[in-house]
């Protein structure tokens, strides 16, 4: 039975909300009420596992459709699969696979912001992650493993050199220097600095890979280089490992981890409860009104976290409470941050094949041009994630993983996905020649909002807490003037500088060294 009033209602049940609801409950003892739309805990932390025949949810079995519908409902779309997927199902192809529907990877792993906040709420869980980090030539097909201070082999002497230079630079800067270039593109900062394309291409690859956006030129520079400072002080690298992975039930164990925090300690979790309007007068929140199924119902609170992505979020906010500007801004020039994403069942490890670690990441950079329509130019990573923990393929099996970045336009194109996932077979196919016999099932999706909703360049994000509405508050890796990183990573630090607000207190230093705040 819902209350009638709580301290705090968090309006969706995705990392961010979850990971606010979970210290508020734990550690300010607040009545945390959270309410979600869908029939599961995670958002975008979605996970399925496969069975004999089915792919299941935390236990909720689904068939083809039932797999398709919850991929929707995190803007995510299947886009091929082969064999079809009732195949894959019926046949038990994907019986003991774990794979996402969105994240791939969280970074700095058990040194990462994810880390310290599920230990800050006494749920930790293991991230073990990649150990090298290789680049693969799509003009030759040759293969180079990075090794720490070595050369860039397939560059030319000139562009290895500036390269260096560069990074150097990025990674002797203090984050307070990198503030400098928040408001001006990475593509701005590298074009300012180089006019070497073989410089450009490995830097807009590397960045692509933390800021899951394949156009330096809609990424704002300080975020990217935030992370080349916090390497230097974390002492992590992608060559050393720096990202972290999670075993079954997949990445939708951290919303089970943070709901666990939020019940033990009286908070309530609603699902399939759709939020239809935040209760706003005189400008203060004062609530929400829930559709509980049978009708809806008004639950009173002073105090309104919402996750909602901010363009979606004028269907229960309504634009009166934000400035007319503001608004028009939004809706004419925010953008998703797309993700294409394969997921390859293999008979064997063929990244044995070569000589380089299993565990490495895999950037091939550059394999479509933007000159062929394509918003920026299109690079792969990619990499077996079940060299990183066993248990995301069955024994005797292996799980292959590509997340290319694509724009939210061209994410629901196929004249723009189809030959993306084309090139990436031809390639495979030449560095594989067994790539086809060894493949057992594929599985592509898109998603156009996978990594959530950005600014334009030269425009800050939302922050945390409403200038306009007292009492309403946001969280999500969307929100935060002070938050910087892509995905996942930011959408917790977005729900810690949340906190702050909330309470008035510093939960940045209590949760989260200096370098990652």
């Amino acid at each position: 039975m819902v209350a009638a009033k709580y301290d705090v209602i968090i309006i969706g049940a995705g990392a961010a909300g979850l990971g606010v609801g979970a210290v508020l409950a734990k550690k300010e003892h607040k009545k945390v009420l959270v309410v979600e739309r869908e029939n599961y805990i995670g958002g975008r932390l979605l996970s399925f596992v496969g069975k004999k025949n089915s792919v299941s949810v935390l236990g909720k079995d689904l068939d083809a459709k039932g797999f398709e519908k919850e991929i929707s409902s995190v803007y995510a779309r299947m886009c091929r699969a082969t064999p079809d997927l009732d195949t894959m199902i019926s046949q038990g192809l994907l019986d003991g696979y774990t794979f996402e529907a969105g994240i791939h990877a969280t970074f700095w792993g058990d040194k990462g912001r994810l880390a310290y906040l599920l230990n800050f709420v006494d749920k930790p869980i293991p991230m073990p992650g990649n150990e090298g980090f290789t680049i693969l030539d799509p003009k030759t097909d040759t293969w180079y493993e990075l090794n720490k201070g070595g050369t860039y082999a397939w560059m030319s002497p000139e562009a290895n050199a500036e390269t260096k230079k560069l990074l150097k630079e990025m990674a002797t800067m203090t984050m307070k220097d990198a503030e400098k270039y928040e408001l001006i593109s990475f593509g701005q900062w590298l074009n300012e600095r180089t006019q070497n394309r073989e410089v450009y291409e490995y830097l807009a690859g590397l960045a692509s890979i933390h800021m899951v956006t394949g156009e330096p030129n809609l990424m704002p520079a300080a975020d990217f280089i935030k992370f080349m400072v916090a390497a230097k002080d974390i002492g992590m690298n992608l060559v050393t490992g720096s990202t972290g992975l999670i075993g079954q039930p997949g990445f939708i164990d951290i919303g089970v981890k943070f709901a666990e925090a939020i019940r033990e300690n009286g908070g309530e979790i609603l699902l399939d409860t759709p939020v239809e309007e935040v209760i706003i007068a005189d400008k203060k929140a004062k609530g929400v009104k829930i559709n509980t199924g049978s009708g809806s119902q008004t639950v009173e609170a002073d105090q309104v976290v919402c996750t909602v992505p901010i363009k979606h979020v004028f269907g229960m906010i309504p634009e009166s409470n934000f400035p007319a500007d503001f608004v028009k801004t939004v809706k004419e020039r925010f953008w998703g941050v797309g993700m294409l994403s394969g997921f390859i069942g293999l008979k064997r490890n063929i990244i044995e094949d070569k000589d380089v670690n299993p565990k490495t990441w895999v950037l091939v950079p550059s394999i479509i041009k933007d000159t062929m329509g394509y918003i920026g130019d299109v690079d792969i990573i990619m990499f077996m994630s079940s060299n990183y923990n066993p248990e995301l393929a069955p024994p005797g099996k292996s799980l292959w993983i590509y997340s290319i970045a694509l724009v939210d336009k061209e994410t629901v194109d196929d004249s723009k996905v189809q030959p993306v996932i084309d090139e990436v077979t031809r390639i495979m196919q030449r560095n594989f020649p067994s790539y086809l016999e060894d493949m057992e099932w594929q599985l592509w999706t898109a998603s156009s909002e996978g990594y959530g909703i950005c600014p334009p360049i030269g425009v800050r994000r939302p922050d945390v807490k409403s200038p306009w509405v007292e009492g309403l508050f946001f969280a999500g890796d969307g929100y935060g003037e002070r938050r910087w990183g892509m995905g996942l990573d930011s959408a917790i630090h977005s729900a810690i500088l949340c906190l702050d607000a909330v309470t008035g207190k510093n939960y940045s230093e209590q949760i989260i060294p200096e370098y990652h705040r």
